[in-house]
C-alpha cells in the first residue's frame, strides 16, 4: 500500500500554483481534481498548515485558497481523477475519506530497500472516464463507434457529426455511404476529402475526430486488480496498467505481454520506459486484447553508494554494469575498486570483492539473489598534513617531500593565535602496521625561525599540534583582549568540529577495538579514560587541581593531549614502561605528558610551560622505576636544573619518570590582607609570612577617632569555606531528619514540611561570613601577647561608633534602638512589641558587638555569665524560635542560631 504522499503532493502543487500565482507550466496529469481540492479544504486548519509547511508554502497564504478555488468553478471543469492510493476508502458520495493520522502517514519514512518501479502504477481506479481530448495519432485505426466530424465549406457551409455503424460505414448526406472502419486515421481523412471534391461540386471538406469509441480489454496475471476493463480506444499497455491499479508485489516489470488472438503482439519492458524513457513497445490496445503480467524473475539488490538503491529484476544475461545502470550509477564518493558481491552458491552465501573500474569485472554475469554493495571511500586524506590548535588557519594542508614546519607556519603573528604557546608544539606521527604513535616535540618560535633541530621535516599524514598558554577559559578571558575573544567566538563552531575530527582520529580505533561497536566507540571517545595518576605515578600533589572539562580552554594541554595519551597507554617502551612522564612542583603546567622522541628534562620543562619564579634551580629530582623480571626498583636521579635550562647539560627521560621541580626554601607567594572602615589608611596590604594583626594595624596608622573597635569584624577565607561546608552538612542532616519524622509520623503536626524546606533554603542561600570572633581592644592592649597571625585573604572591618541595640528573632517588630544603659533586655523586647507565640523566652541570648555570644539568664538584671558582662552599644538581642514546635528535630536550634548570627555579622559589615 502506498502512502498518501503522492496524493497530497499533487494537492500541494496545486496550492502552490493557486496561492503563489506561479506561472510555471504544470503537467495536467499531476494536477488534482476538483474533488481532491474539496478534500483538501475539508481538512482541519492544523493539518492544512502542516501540509503547507511540508512543501515550503506559507500557511497564511492558504486563506486565499477558498476564494481562488471558487473562481475556478466558473471555468471549464477539469477531467475528474479516477485513480487514488491503494486502500483508499470512499464516502457515500464517492469522495475519498482523509485518514485522521494523515500527518503521520505523510511524514513516515521507511529506510528498507524496495523493489524498483512498483510505485509507478500503485494506484487503484474508482471509476473509469474515457480519454476524450487526447490527440489522435495518424496510425489510429478507425472502428465501430468512433465519431467523425466533417465540415463542408465552399458555396455553403455544412457540419456533420457521423458515427461509424456496426458495418463500418458512415453515411454522408448528398454523398452516400463510405466504408471507413479498418482504415487509418490519415487514410480516412484522405478518402472523405477526395470523395467530396469528386462528387460534390464546389465543396471542400475538413475532417477530424469526434468522440472516440470505447473498447474492452482483459488484464490478466499479476495485476493488482485483474479483470475486464472498458478503456478508450487510444489507451496503451501502460494506461491499462494504471487503470488496473498497477501490478502485484510479485509481478514482473520486464516482460508485460500484449496478446491478440492468441499471439504475442508486443513484449513491453517497463525498465525501458522507467530508465530510458523509451515507450516504443507501449502499443495501443484494440478491443479484445489481453495484457498479461507474468510473475517476476530473479532479483538482485544494489545498495550502498549508488544513486538509487533498490531491488532490480533480471532479464536475460545482465551484468554488473547493467546493475549499476539500473541503480542510476555510483555516487561520487563510492569506492569502485573494492565493491562487495554476495552470492548464493550451493545453498550457502559467499562473498567476493569485485573491481568495478575493470571492464572484465563489469562484464561479470549476475545471478538471482546477488547483493551488490558499493562502499564509501575512506575519509582519511592521503598526501596531507593536519594542523590543529591555536592557529589562525587550522585544517588540512598538502604534503610534499621535504616539507618542514615553517613551510606551514610562515609567521608567528599571522599564523598563530594570540594565546599560542611559542615554546611547545608537537608533531604526531603514526608508524608501523600497528599504527603506534611517535611524538616529536619542537619549540614553535624557533621552528618558524628555521632553527635546525626544531624545524622538523614532516612526513605524510603528520599532525602538527599547537597549544595555548592558558589552561582555563577564565585565564584566557582575563589575559586576552575582548576583540580577540569575540573574533575567536565567531569561529568557534568550525574549529570545534575540526577538533572533534582530530580527537576521533585517535580515539575511534582504540574504543572500537574494545567494544566492536562503532556507535559505542563514538560515545566512549568523548570520555576521559586516562588511568589515575596514582596508578602511574603514585599519589598526585595537593596543588594539582582537577579542572572540569567544560572550563578548559579550547586549546589547553589537557584538551589536546587527552586523545594522544589515551592511545599511547596501549604502547610500551623498549624497557616495558608506559610512554608517559610526569612533572610536578614549581612549573606552570604540572601534570602527565606523553614521552616524546629524545625526551629529556629540558623538553619536559618546556612542555610544562617553563618553571615558576619560585623554582629551586640548583637541584631537581627524577624518580625512576626500573623493572626487572621479578622485581621493581626505584631510583632517584638528581638534576642540576640551572645547567639544564642554560643548555650546558641535559638528562634523558624514560617512560614513567617523574620530575619534581623543588621550591626555593622559605619561598612564599604574596599574601594580601584588607583593612576597611575606620582605619587611618585603609586598603589592601601585602604582608610577609608570620606578620600579625597588631603589626599590620600599626603599618596602617592605627584607627581614626570615630572607630568603634569593639564592633570590629575580622573575617578569614578558610573559615568562610568551613562555614559553607558546615551549612551544607547541617541542611542535609536536617532534611533527612524532617523527612524521616514525616514518614514515621513522629514529627509535630503543627509544623509543615514546606515550612521546613523554606527555612533550609534560607539557610543555604545565606552567604557565609567566615568571622573570627576576637576582643580587639584587649588584643591591642596585650602588647603582642596572643596576637592573631595573618593569612592570605584576611579582612578587618572596623565600623564607626555604634550607639544602637538591635532586637532580632521571634519578636513582633525586629528593629534597632538607641543604646540606653538604663534599659533592660525585657524592656527592649517590650519596645519591639513583645515576643511571638513561637518564641523561646528561656533561650534568649545576646550577640556582643565583637561577635561573642552570651546567654541571657532573665530576671531584673542585664547580667548573663558574670556581673562584668552587660549590654553595650552595638549588641544584638536574639529571641530564638521555641524548638518544642519541632520537638523531634535536634538540629533545629543550630539552624536558627546560624541564620541569626550570620545576619548580625552581615549587618555589622554593611554598616561600614
Amino acid at each position: 500500500m502506498i502512502s498518501w504522499k503522492s496524493f497530497l503532493s499533487s494537492m500541494a502543487l496545486f496550492v502552490a500554483v493557486l496561492v503563489l500565482g506561479s506561472t510555471a507550466t504544470v503537467n495536467a496529469q499531476s494536477m488534482p481534481s476538483q474533488a481532491q481540492i474539496e478534500q483538501l479544504k475539508k481538512l482541519p486548519r492544523a493539518q492544512q498548515e502542516a501540509l503547507a509547511r511540508q512543501f515550503g508554502i506559507d500557511p497564511i497564504m492558504l486563506d486565499s485558497l477558498n476564494s481562488s478555488s471558487s473562481n475556478s468553478d466558473n471555468k471549464s471543469q477539469q477531467q475528474e481523477s479516477v485513480i487514488f492510493p491503494r486502500g483508499t476508502r470512499f464516502d457515500k458520495n464517492g469522495d475519498p475519506i482523509i485518514p485522521e493520522d494523515l500527518e503521520e502517514q505523510f511524514t513516515r519514512d521507511d529506510d528498507e530497500l524496495k523493489a524498483f518501479g512498483y510505485d509507478l502504477f500503485s494506484g487503484e481506479p474508482k471509476t473509469f472516464a474515457p480519454t476524450s481530448y487526447a490527440p489522435v495519432p495518424s496510425s489510429y485505426i478507425m472502428g465501430v463507434g468512433d465519431t467523425i466530424k466533417i465540415q463542408l465549406f465552399g458555396k455553403e457551409n455544412r457540419t456533420y457529426d457521423l458515427t461509424i455503424d456496426r458495418e463500418g460505414k458512415v453515411v454522408i448526406p448528398d454523398l452516400g455511404e463510405l466504408t471507413v472502419a479498418g482504415l487509418s486515421y490519415t487514410l480516412m481523412q484522405e478518402l472523405i476529402q477526395n470523395q467530396v471534391k469528386q462528387r460534390l461540386i464546389g465543396f471542400n471538406a475538413a475532417v477530424s475526430m469526434g468522440e472516440l469509441r470505447s473498447i474492452q480489454v482483459f488484464i490478466a496475471g499479476e495485476a493488482y486488480k485483474p479483470g475486464s476493463y472498458t478503456v478508450s480506444s487510444l489507451s496503451t499497455i501502460s494506461q491499462a496498467l494504471y487503470v488496473a491499479g498497477g501490478v502485484s508485489d510479485i509481478a514482473s516489470l520486464r516482460s508485460i505481454r500484449l496478446m491478440r488472438a492468441g499471439e504475442v503482439i508486443a513484449d513491453f519492458d517497463l525498465y525501458d520506459l522507467l530508465l530510458k524513457g523509451d515507450a516504443s513497445d507501449d502499443r495501443i490496445l484494440q478491443s479484445g486484447d489481453v495484457v498479461f503480467i507474468p510473475a517476476r524473475g530473479d532479483m538482485v539488490t544494489v545498495k550502498g553508494q549508488v544513486k538509487r538503491p533498490a531491488l532490480y529484476e533480471l532479464k536475460g544475461d545482465e551484468t554488473l554494469e547493467d546493475a549499476l545502470r539500473f541503480a542510476g550509477g555510483s555516487e561520487d564518493d563510492a569506492y569502485l575498486a573494492s565493491a562487495q558481491l554476495e552470492r548464493i552458491v550451493r545453498g550457502q552465501r559467499v562473498i567476493s570483492t569485485v573491481d568495478l573500474t575493470s571492464n572484465a569485472e563489469l562484464g561479470k554475469a549476475l545471478k538471482g539473489g546477488d547483493v551488490l554493495t558499493l562502499r564509501q571511500v575512506s575519509e582519511s586524506l592521503n598526501n596531507s598534513l593536519l594542523l590543529v590548535g591555536a592557529v589562525t588557519r587550522p585544517g588540512h594542508y598538502e604534503w610534499k617531500p621535504g616539507i618542514r614546519i615553517n613551510d606551514i607556519l610562515l609567521d608567528s603573528r599571522q599564523d598563530l593565535l594570540e594565546q599560542a604557546d611559542l615554546g611547545y608544539g608537537l608533531v604526531v606521527r603514526e608508524t608501523g602496521p600497528k599504527r603506534d604513535l611517535s611524538l616529536y616535540q619542537f619549540n614553535v618560535a624557533e621552528a618558524i625561525s628555521g632553527v635546525e633541530g626544531e624545524n622538523l621535516q614532516l612526513q605524510e599524514r603528520d599532525q602538527i599540534v599547537i597549544f595555548s598558554r592558558y589552561q582555563t577559559k577564565e585565564e584566557e578571558k582575563q589575559k586576552l583582549s575582548r576583540f580577540t575573544l569575540t573574533k575567536q567566538e565567531r569561529q568557534a563552531e568550525e574549529r570545534q568540529e575540526l577538533l572533534s575530527d582530530y580527537r576521533q582520529a585517535f580515539l575511534e580505533d582504540l574504543v572500537q577495538e574494545k567494544t566492536g561497536n562503532k556507535e559505542a566507540s563514538q560515545r566512549l571517545a568523548q570520555q576521559r579514560n586516562l588511568a589515575p595518576l596514582s596508578d602511574l605515578f603514585g599519589s598526585p600533589d595537593e596543588d594539582d587541581v582537577e579542572v572540569a572539562e567544560e572550563d578548559l580552554a579550547l586549546y589547553s594541554r589537557d584538551k589536546l593531549l587527552e586523545p594522544i595519551m589515551q592511545r599511547i597507554q596501549r604502547q610500551r617502551t623498549s624497557n616495558g614502561n608506559t610512554p608517559l612522564v610526569y612533572v610536578s612542583g614549581e612549573v606552570n603546567h604540572p601534570g602527565v605528558y606523553p614521552l616524546v622522541e629524545n625526551a629529556s628534562v629540558s623538553r619536559l620543562v618546556e612542555a610544562a610551560g617553563g618553571v615558576k619564579d619560585s623554582a629551586y634551580l640548583k637541584r631537581a629530582e627524577i624518580t625512576r622505576f626500573e623493572f626487572n623480571k621479578d622485581t621493581t626498583r626505584t631510583d632517584y636521579v638528581t638534576v642540576a636544573l640551572n645547567d639544564v635550562l642554560q643548555g650546558a647539560m641535559d638528562v634523558p627521560l624514560q617512560g614513567r619518570d617523574r620530575l619534581n621541580v623543588l621550591s626555593i626554601p622559605e619561598w612564599q607567594n604574596t599574601y594580601e590582607v584588607t583593612l576597611r572602615g575606620e582605619v587611618r589608611f585603609p586598603g589592601t596590604y601585602a604582608i610577609k609570612r608570620g606578620e600579625t594583626l597588631t603589626q599590620l594595624i600599626e603599618r596602617a596608622g592605627g584607627f581614626t577617632e570615630h572607630a568603634f573597635i569593639k564592633g570590629a569584624v575580622f573575617t578569614r577565607e578558610e573559615l568562610r569555606k568551613q562555614e559553607q561546608e558546615r551549612k551544607k552538612i547541617l541542611a542535609q542532616e536536617l532534611q533527612r531528619e524532617v523527612a524521616g519524622n514525616m514518614l514515621t509520623g513522629t514529627g509535630d503536626s503543627r509544623v509543615s514540611y514546606d515550612e521546613m524546606r523554606t527555612l533550609l533554603a534560607d539557610l543555604l542561600s545565606a552567604e557565609p561570613v567566615g568571622r573570627l570572633i576576637m576582643d580587639l581592644p584587649k588584643l591591642l592592649s596585650a602588647n603582642g601577647a596572643n596576637d592573631v597571625q595573618l593569612k592570605d585573604g584576611d579582612t578587618l572591618h572596623v565600623p564607626s561608633r555604634n550607639d544602637s541595640i538591635s532586637i532580632m528573632g521571634e519578636v513582633q517588630m525586629a528593629t534597632s534602638y538607641r543604646f540606653d544603659p538604663e534599659v533592660s533586655v525585657e524592656e527592649y523586647i517590650d519596645r519591639s512589641g513583645g515576643t511571638k507565640e513561637k518564641a523561646d523566652e528561656d533561650r534568649i541570648y545576646i550577640v556582643k558587638a565583637n561577635g561573642a555570644i552570651e546567654r541571657y539568664e532573665g530576671g531584673s538584671s542585664w547580667f548573663s555569665f558574670s556581673e562584668s558582662s552587660q549590654l553595650g552599644p552595638g549588641d544584638a538581642i536574639i529571641v530564638p524560635m521555641d524548638t518544642t514546635y519541632t520537638e523531634d528535630l535536634e538540629l533545629w536550634s543550630q539552624v536558627t542560631t546560624i541564620l541569626y548570627n550570620t545576619a548580625v555579622a552581615v549587618a555589622a559589615i554593611n554598616s561600614i
